[in-house]
């Protein structure tokens, strides 16, 4: 896929890009994301160095990130005691001569203990006297630096999907800053808003949904086939309802992208509207499943393999990252409704 430049076929050709227009890449990821293929994409970190990185940056890490090379960063934003509150982080970077010098802890770390994940981009208060949204610097280290400890963290299911990261007197460079010092705060929520996206999430749950048709269609309630339950096909056409409301979301926050803007509040409204609906979909079917629905993978008369089960739990921890509903709820009342903090 990066050989033939699809998936970032929409980039302007200054950063490697074939400047097709993003409706086809959209199509791309949604085809992809629907079909279930292993797909690396330029995610969030690509735009974010588009808009805010420095000339060095976009010319060392673009053309990694196009080849394939680069295709997960450690994103090291969440700390263990600043909760939801995220500008109340207190990892701490001093400037030494040309070197910023990092110590603190970030917990919910995607991907960061993973061996192959060399690079990550995390907040850092670099002014302890400025106030808290303005204190903050947003640097890219190298994940092999001495001083960088992984542990992952097991989520419900037993298995390691984030890591906790600690930077013990981290040397850092002064050129790896990501947009203007003590101004990273502002560079980050470019990045939270494409990671808030769901461009490819309505893809996803129609997959899952279409899965449990085609398995109603053979499974018997009542002596008749599932898929013939009146009760089944109405909560089923309640699902697919949602999952279209959402993707017309998530294209409306494509449209903005496409024009070279940063989607803040209409990224918000599609992840509230994502994190409220993906559940759904899943109590959709475990409603339909009755006591089935509980029997995860392993179990041999687990449904689908037990995948409902999966998707379950994992729709009400994927709530958080990014942000929680209150969060959202705050972006869209002070960035789409003008109203007061």
């Amino acid at each position: 896929m990066a050989d033939k430049g699809w998936y970032t076929m929409h980039w302007p050709s200054e950063y490697g890009g074939q400047a097709i227009p993003f409706t086809t890449q959209i199509a791309y990821r949604e085809e992809m994301a629907y079909r279930g293929a292993p797909i690396a994409q330029p995610g969030f970190e690509a735009p974010m160095l588009m808009f805010h990185g420095q000339p060095w940056q976009r010319d060392f890490f673009l053309p990694k990130i196009a080849s394939g090379e680069l295709i997960s960063w450690s994103q090291g934003f969440s700390e263990p005691n600043a909760g939801a509150d995220l500008a109340n982080l207190q990892t701490r970077a001093v400037r030494d001569g040309d070197d910023w010098v990092v110590t603190g802890q970030k917990i919910w770390n995607s991907q960061g203990h993973h061996p192959w994940v060399d690079w990550g981009h995390y907040l850092v208060r670099t002014d302890s006297d400025a106030p808290k949204h303005r204190g903050i610097s947003y640097l890219i280290i190298d994940m092999n630096t001495p001083g960088v400890v992984k542990r992952p963290l097991m989520d419900a299911l037993g298995r390691r999907r984030w890591s906790e990261i600690f930077l013990d007197n981290v040397r850092v460079p002064s050129r790896n800053v990501i947009g203007e010092e003590n101004r990273g705060w502002y560079a980050a929520m470019t990045t939270l808003s494409f990671e808030r996206s769901q461009i490819e999430a309505p893809a996803r749950r129609l997959r899952d949904l279409e899965r449990f048709i085609d398995y109603a269609r053979d499974a018997r309630i009542n002596g008749g086939r599932l898929i013939d339950d009146a009760r089944a096909r109405h909560l089923l056409a309640e699902a697919r309802i949602l999952i279209e409301t959402g993707r017309m979301l998530a294209l409306q926050v494509a449209s903005i992208q496409s024009k070279g803007e940063v989607p803040m509040m209409e990224a918000a409204f599609s992840k509230l509207f994502h994190d409220e609906m993906t559940p759904r979909v899943y109590e959709t079917i475990a409603r339909i499943l009755n006591q089935d629905a509980a029997m995860t993978v392993g179990e041999p008369r687990a449904p689908l393999g037990g995948y409902p089960a999966v998707n379950s739990y994992l729709s009400w921890m994927n709530r958080f990252a990014g942000g929680g509903r209150e969060i959202q709820l705050n972006i869209i009342a002070q960035r789409g409704l003008g109203l007061p903090r």
